[in-house]
């Protein structure tokens, strides 16, 4: 055990240490926004921009990681995040805190898939499920604790938003001195939304549903409790917290039962019971505390393992090489549905009252459960010798792109950016001779090396006025038997040879 997690312990430092400061943003700033005033709509307008900013910072970090390196892109991340808390509390205008979240939004994902491609280099078939679970219950606490943080001051204080980034700022000290070795640059994950829809429909349309359903709760929870007339300093920030950590306590169990059942008619059930639940809540008034507070727990543990019941379903769909084109996919369907829901919400809030936050939900988990009704009749289960065992990493909504096998080089929806040259005429549905080079043609990044000169006689005097002048004649090497020579024909073979691989994939 100390062996797995010795390498990785600065890494699950830091994570701690991050999620501490992002759950404490998550549920400070939405009480923040009502305390100086903040119309719903730009509340919702700012969620929405932090998940605008999550799905766009999935796809730009890899390019900085190549151009900066991993230790470089997470300072970089880092720092920016940390910035971004202090300017919230210096600019009180709601428009530029838009602005703002989308940074955090950005930085986080870029955080993310940081921590997980250095996870990934320790972890094998073997042991990531420990790895990557220990992962996911260091995010899950730490951004409990840091949405529990919110009571120790005043919302609209620079005290909260102080912590928030001296906490983000102190993250970053483990990884930069940590003596593990820099991996591998992040693999580009290149997206196919219509293959992946026509895999798995119902995990698609589930992990968009979803996305909306869960963006609004993270976003407004707290405001409702306030609106319910509990303690924006005491009592709102356990209920927000509670809607995640019901979420925390089901999600393992509902996963491990779908391993026995179709997928499907668990994610229904789940969904008709958080409709109703959903209803429940709105009907609460002077009702104390600690009902108000089951309820809400309730609604988490029902709405919140929604998402990784449709991941798992996506990836009982997909052939194992087909694993990480499902993960992308899933990715950006619950991260638009969480930037499109705040938004929404937060226009239905206006005309409607705050009990939106959880009748919107309702009427959506109502469509999912009607949906599903119809696929469940129309195709039949997964059979259970074709079914993954519930992986809680590859089905988390927190992370980036995680699927339930270490990533492939050979995988041609993985790349590594300093090895990738698309040209315009790539089509990735064509494998032309297995994915080697056809005869007569050569790579893209041939043309980024020196060109072979062909051998040619040399004239002795020529060659010796060259080879005075410093200059290098391999050609005239080879012909004497110099043993260098020798060695550099070999190494240039061996480059041709990594050509090769490198267009192989």
């Amino acid at each position: 055990m100390a062996k797995i997690f010795a390498p990785i312990a600065s890494l699950l430092i830091s994570v701690t240490l991050l999620l501490l400061g992002h759950g404490l943003q998550s549920t400070l700033i939405p009480l923040a926004s009502r305390a100086y005033q903040f119309s719903d709509l730009l509340i919702g307008f700012a969620a929405s921009a932090y998940f605008a900013g999550f799905v766009l910072g999935g796809i730009i970090t890899p390019h900085v990681v190549v151009r900066a390196g991993h230790i470089r892109g997470f300072a970089v991340m880092v720092s920016s995040m940390s910035a971004a808390a202090l300017l919230h509390p210096l600019v009180t205008d709601a428009y530029a805190w838009v602005l703002f979240r989308f940074i955090t939004g950005f930085c986080v994902s870029g955080l993310y898939l940081i921590i997980e491609s250095w996870l990934n280099e320790f972890a094998d078939n073997e042991n990531r499920g420990l790895v990557m679970s220990a992962y996911i219950i260091v995010n899950y606490a730490a951004f409990t604790v840091g949405q529990l943080m919110v009571t120790l001051a005043q919302p609209e204080s620079f005290y909260l938003f102080a912590i928030a980034s001296i906490i983000i700022s102190v993250a970053v000290m483990p990884v930069a001195m940590t003596k593990a070795a820099q991996p591998a640059p992040i693999a580009i994950v290149k997206l196919d939304l219509r293959r992946v829809f026509k895999t798995s429909q119902a995990a698609i349309i589930s992990a968009f549903l979803i996305g909306v359903v869960l963006g609004s709760h993270l976003t407004f929870a707290p405001i409702y409790a306030v609106e319910k007339g509990y303690n924006p300093l005491t009592q709102a920030p356990v209920f927000a917290a509670m809607l995640g950590l019901g979420g925390i306590i089901s999600q393992w169990p509902l996963g491990r039962f779908s391993d026995r059942v179709d997928r499907r008619v668990v994610l229904l059930i789940i969904s008709i019971l958080g409709g109703v639940a959903s209803v429940a809540i709105t009907l609460l008034d002077d009702v104390p505390f600690y009902l108000f507070l089951i309820v809400g727990a309730v609604i988490g543990a029902l709405t919140q393992p929604a998402y990784s019941l449709a991941a798992a379903h996506g990836y009982d769909n997909a052939k194992e090489s087909g694993y990480v084109r499902m993960a992308a996919g899933l990715l950006v369907s619950y991260g638009l549905g969480s930037a499109i829901g705040p938004s929404v919400t937060s226009i239905l809030m206006q005309f409607y009252g705050p009990d939106v936050l959880f009748l919107f939900p309702t009427v959506l988990l109502a469509i999912l459960a009607i949906y599903l009704m119809v696929r469940i009749s129309q195709k039949d289960p997964v059979r259970d010798a074709q079914k993954e065992d519930f992986d809680l990493a590859a089905t988390a909504s927190v992370l980036g792109v995680v699927s339930p096998e270490v990533f492939s080089e050979e995988d041609r929806y993985v790349v590594v950016p300093d090895e990738w040259e698309p040209s315009e005429e790539e089509d990735p549905e064509d494998e032309v001779n297995g994915g080697e080079i056809p005869e007569g043609e050569l790579p893209e990044d041939a043309a980024q090396e020196p060109a072979q000169l062909p051998e040619v006689e040399v004239d002795e005097a020529v060659a010796n006025a060259i080879t005075e002048g410093n200059g290098v004649s391999q050609d005239k090497k080879a012909i004497e038997g110099d043993p260098d020579g020798e060695d550099e024909d070999e190494e240039d073979g061996a480059s041709d040879d990594m050509k090769d691989k490198d267009s192989t994939r």
